[in-house]
């Protein structure tokens, strides 16, 4: 099984504990604590200082979840890497990304301006139907199916119309504006709900900072003015088929250390969504990266699930280290 999923930068949810929304200074964990709260040893840190990437055990939400949990070196700073993690600067050392570009708020057609589709991907839509070839409500499917099949330009405005509608509906209402994927005989699946799941399991956060963990919640309420946010559509090629991503990054600071929030609310078709949360770590004139990921896949259940998840996670892993691999020479400042 090949299952190479769109990766940024994660981190494990615990190590978010670096930030001071709830948390005194004196209060706040070493990087040392960190690393062994998100399952690292004393040696697994002198690895990641020595170079290497370093994997720690990750448990999945439910039989959706390939998750993935690593520490790496980046010779930069926390705010300079958190700079272009939030800019998007590294969007492209994933190199199945195509095309990508930045909504301004409130967000209008202009913004996808630069999406195109090919005259596959128009036939693909217009005759879009319910199941797990591509990632659409049943109102969306019918949209598509309105529009002929021959007219790709129509195609194409009906796509970029869907991606603003779901952008605008989750910049107002957050989880409860994600439209169901419509999968047939009266079945949805519920990405909403994945990535409450993935939230939820968070203890650590919770503990360290609930109102952090109350925004991951309830976005947009709680969302703080010291907090910087972008969101971005992304065309990539996963797995040979054009794929469209609608992505949130949060970006938050505590003192050098940077924590950020990425969360893939929507992606057409391969795999479901995408929740993560990353720690950034200021260590001699470098910075720790400490991540964890939850991709939410159909690909994985069924028989041989916990066989296909113990798969994609490793696959996962080795895309992860190429990407990172290629982002250090990128955030050199």
């Amino acid at each position: 099984m090949r299952s190479r999923m769109p990766v940024a930068v994660r981190a494990v949810v615990c190590a978010v504990s670096l930030l001071s929304l709830v948390l005194p200074a004196s209060g706040q964990p070493t990087a040392d604590q960190v690393l062994s709260s998100a399952g690292f040893s004393a040696e697994d840190k002198q690895r990641v200082l020595n170079g290497e990437f370093v994997t720690a055990s990750a448990k999945p939400v439910s039989d959706r979840d390939l998750a993935v949990s690593m520490a790496f070196l980046m010779k930069t700073s926390p705010e300079n890497l958190s700079r272009l993690v939030v800019t998007g600067s590294l969007i492209t050392t994933d190199a199945q990304v195509q095309a990508y570009s930045m909504f301004k708020n409130p967000g209008s057609l202009a913004d996808l301006a630069g999406l195109r589709i090919t005259p596959a991907e128009a036939q693909a839509l217009a005759s879009a139907k319910p199941g797990s070839s591509l990632n659409l409500s049943a109102a969306e499917i019918a949209a598509f199916r309105a529009v002929p099949a021959g007219d790709q330009e129509a195609v194409q405005q009906q796509l970029q119309k869907m991606l603003l509608g779901r952008y605008q509906a989750y910049r107002a209402s957050g989880l409860a504006g994600i439209k169901p994927y419509a999968r047939g005989a009266g079945v949805d699946r519920d990405l909403a709900g994945d990535l409450r799941k993935a939230t939820e399991a968070a203890q650590s956060l919770a503990q360290f900072l609930p109102r952090f963990h109350a925004l991951l919640l309830s976005y947009p309420q709680g969302m703080d003015a010291d907090m910087e946010e972008n969101f971005f559509w992304m065309r990539s090629i996963i797995q040979g088929k054009p794929t469209y991503i609608l992505q949130q990054t949060l970006v938050a600071a505590d003192g050098d250390a940077r924590a950020v929030v990425q969360r893939q609310f929507y992606a057409s078709t391969g795999y479901n969504g995408e929740q993560a949360i990353a720690a950034f770590l200021p260590v001699s004139n470098s910075t720790i990266v400490v991540y964890s990921s939850h991709v939410f896949t159909d690909q994985v259940t069924g028989f041989g699930g916990f066989a296909k998840r113990g798969i994609g996670s490793r696959l996962m892993v080795d895309s992860l280290e190429k990407m990172f691999e290629a982002s250090r020479s990128r955030a050199v400042p």
